[in-house]
């Protein structure tokens, strides 16, 4: 693969072969080709060996991508444009591969040749959230890349025959990178150029061509009850989900809809691809199947890999997921670096959410510690959890959760504060960072209630509890109280930060409206869209179909 890697530019395909299909046309490999030869002959003239990659669009990512590494040029693929994301690469990038489709617009010398690419060619600096959430640079050789896509091709291309590659999943992270982008380029199938975001755009895409989806847990445990409110598609020939584990209920309730299990992908950025599994009614707990050229050992401290995905293929690394083999495979038990400290005794976040998550009352869970030492819980309720919720109360739901698990949790690991939740909270990566669990629990004197009904890289949905016991009501006014401006102001502001991992500083609001007054008892809705070309965000405040406020937050420094 690192042949059909290296030389995938100078492949005799017919010009017209089929290459992408974007916003409805068909891109030929002739047309990929003469654009990818004029960013290479415009990058060799440039100094600079790392240039930065953001591009909506997987036909123009490639182009960019391949004329690149034509010119022997490293590529840093971020995962945002936020502020403090190109804060951040001041300095580590010496240009940006930015601008339009035509912003190559003259075409190579006639005499230009491309040559094969070289193997150990630091082609990528992708991004992975740490622990704690700070982005982490992962370089990978093209030889990485080409071992990995080697592997997809022999463990799923049969099975993908000539289909058109669709997905869900961003291909700014490596995930989407390499089944998106790469494996339809190398291996010749059409790749759908845009990025599926909505149930209906997805039921089109498959009803338009036989196809494989690539997609994420986040997205495919919402899909089916979503895909009800449209017409059935035909079957995708596979669903691929990476991210996280997909649990084991979505998966089912995908297979059931579409008829085709889920591929499960287990890997991270900084390992590529380990093992994969799917699904079925006949096991309660589905193994991992590692990959043939993986190497494992199981450590308490958590699993060892060496793999021809890594820098180094000989080398043993070390990762936080806690393992136990099962045969041929191996069941995942948790992550090593969520065991945290409660009162100085080490307690697993993963066992209490697995306690809850055994519970009929509870779809998911997630736990966290908060800043005042204590373990605080969201919760996903199931059917069966908001009736128990309209029959006892929160206080006598939650009372009734601490008493059932009490057999399985020390107690000082019980949960002692609570979240309700439409969905579990996800960054842009997909991933659900402490800080997204600890911001839900801002309610006191000066925050309200929150709920968070729908969040994604671009939007989200808060509900808020306005309390008659809020502090903000003090004094404003005595006879009528009524929530200052200034003070849903802040909320939106707080809100924006926290969803979309915006660390540039507030530098003001435009546009900025108040519509009618909020009294005591509302529940409001916040919706934040988010804007990273504008560095801004604009929210709305509604209480039920009342306007309450809107504007757009900016952030950043003054221009």
């Amino acid at each position: 693969m690192l042949d059909r890697l290296s030389s995938a530019l100078l492949q005799a395909r017919a010009p017209e072969t089929p290459f992408a299909l974007s916003h409805g046309s068909l891109v030929s490999w002739g047309m990929f080709l003469a654009r990818v030869r004029a960013w290479a002959a415009r990058l060799g003239e440039m100094p600079g060996a790392r240039w930065g990659l953001y591009c909506g669009d997987v036909d123009e990512a490639a182009v960019r991508l391949f004329g690149a590494w034509a010119a022997g040029k490293t590529v840093v693929l971020p995962g945002d444009l936020l502020p403090a994301t190109l804060q951040r690469l001041q300095g580590e990038v010496d240009g940006w591969l930015a601008g339009p489709a035509s912003a190559i617009a003259e075409p190579a010398p006639a005499d230009f040749a491309l040559a094969a690419l070289d193997g150990e060619l630091p082609a990528l600096v992708v991004f992975t959230s740490g622990t704690s959430g700070a982005p982490v640079a992962i370089e990978k050789r093209l030889r990485q890349l080409a071992a990995e896509l080697a592997v997809i091709e022999s463990t799923w291309g049969e099975a993908a025959a000539d289909a058109t590659i669709v997905g869900t999943v961003s291909h700014q992270h490596l995930y989407g990178l390499l089944f998106r982008l790469l494996w339809p380029v190398v291996s010749g199938r059409v790749l759908l150029a845009q990025q599926l975001l909505y149930p209906e755009a997805v039921a089109a895409a498959l009803g338009g061509q036989d196809a494989v989806l690539v997609s994420s847990p986040a997205y495919l445990r919402r899909w089916p009850e979503a895909l009800a409110l449209h017409a059935l598609p035909p079957a995708p020939r596979i669903v691929f989900s990476s991210g996280g584990p997909l649990a084991r209920d979505a998966s089912l309730a995908v297979r059931g809809t579409l008829g085709v299990p889920v591929i499960e992908v287990y890997g991270s950025s900084e390992t590529g691809g380990i093992a994969w599994r799917s699904q079925s009614d006949a096991a309660l707990d589905a193994v991992w199947q590692q990959h043939g050229c993986v190497d494992l050992e199981f450590a308490e401290t958590g699993l060892r890999l060496r793999s021809p995905f890594m820098p180094d293929p000989a080398a043993w690394y070390d990762t936080a997921d806690r393992a136990q083999p099962i045969g041929a495979g191996f069941r995942l038990l948790g992550r090593a670096d969520r065991i945290v400290k409660v009162e100085e005794k080490r307690v697993s976040l993963d066992a209490v959410e697995r306690a809850l998550t055994g519970q009929p009352e509870i779809a998911e869970a997630r736990c966290c510690v908060l800043p005042e030492g204590r373990l605080g819980a969201v919760l996903v309720l199931s059917e069966t959890g908001h009736a128990a919720l309209a029959r006892l109360g929160r206080a006598g739901l939650h009372g009734y959760l601490r008493t059932a698990i009490a057999g399985d949790v020390e107690a000082l690991a019980l949960p002692r504060r609570w979240r309700h939740v439409e969905t579990i909270p996800l960054n842009a990566l997909g991933k659900t960072p402490q800080a997204l669990l600890v911001a839900l629990f801002g309610a006191s004197a000066e925050q309200p209630e929150a709920q968070v009904l729908s969040v994604s890289d671009t939007q989200a949905v808060v509900a808020l509890e306005v309390a008659a016991s809020l502090a903000a009501f003090e004094g404003h006014f005595p006879d009528t109280p009524i929530l200052p401006g200034v003070v849903q102001l802040d909320w939106a502001m707080r809100w924006a930060q926290d969803m979309f991992g915006i660390a540039a500083p507030f530098r003001g609001v435009d546009a900025l409206k108040f519509q009618h007054v909020v009294r005591p008892g509302c529940r409001l809705v916040l919706s934040l869209e988010h804007l990273p070309a504008k560095a801004a965000v604009a929210f709305r405040i509604t209480d039920g179909e009342r306007p309450c406020a809107s504007g757009r937050l900016m952030f950043g420094a003054a221009r």
